[in-house]
């Protein structure tokens, strides 16, 4: 099974393939664009992690994106409502990546790599962290702690990693963050 993740518009936009769970290649838009913290959509990243399967976007069985759009956005407008007229700036900056770009990510994963839409899966933010720790660790189990600044709601989460199975069991959410 070959499964494609892409994280974009935030910062640090990338690409990984897993072929049968196993790492095949990864990259960050900036090593080909030299722009620090590139976030727009991983087009070099993307086709860099391609070639180096020998394969083309179509035959991937699933392409991963890093978190829920429209779960994200669910806070962004509540946390704007709860504190306007403060938010007033940052929720117009957030709107414009989230009108313009976030919006459309299915559309463009299925225009750019000619996957079809069903074939596209959205993963919680932290939950995408959590993966990326623990199924690259040498354990078979492991407890699995991930801090960040915000996800969709949670900005930190506890959870347990046991063979292919990961869960999380707490969170920690928004405003609450580290």
């Amino acid at each position: 099974m070959r499964i494609l993740g892409i994280s974009c518009y935030f910062h640090d936009a990338a690409a990984a393939l897993l072929e049968d769970g196993v790492l095949v290649a990864a990259a960050e838009e900036e090593r080909f664009t030299r722009k620090k913290h590139d976030y727009e959509f991983p087009h070099n990243a993307i086709r860099f992690c391609l070639e180096q399967a020998n394969i083309e976007g179509k035959e991937l069985d699933y392409v991963v994106f890093f978190e829920k759009p429209f779960v994200k956005f669910e806070r962004l407008l509540k946390t704007a409502i709860q504190g306007f007229p403060k938010t007033y700036w940052s929720f117009t900056q957030s709107m414009r990546t989230w009108l313009f770009d976030k919006l459309w990510i299915k559309s463009l994963i299925s225009k750019t790599l000619g996957v079809e839409s069903k074939r596209i899966l959205f993963s919680e933010h932290h939950l995408s962290h959590a993966a990326s720790a623990y199924y690259c660790s040498p354990f078979d189990e492991s407890a699995v702690l991930t801090f960040d600044g915000v996800g969709e709601w949670a900005s930190t989460t506890m959870g347990f990693g046991r063979g292919n199975d990961l869960k999380i069991d707490r969170e920690l959410h928004f405003p609450h963050s580290i």
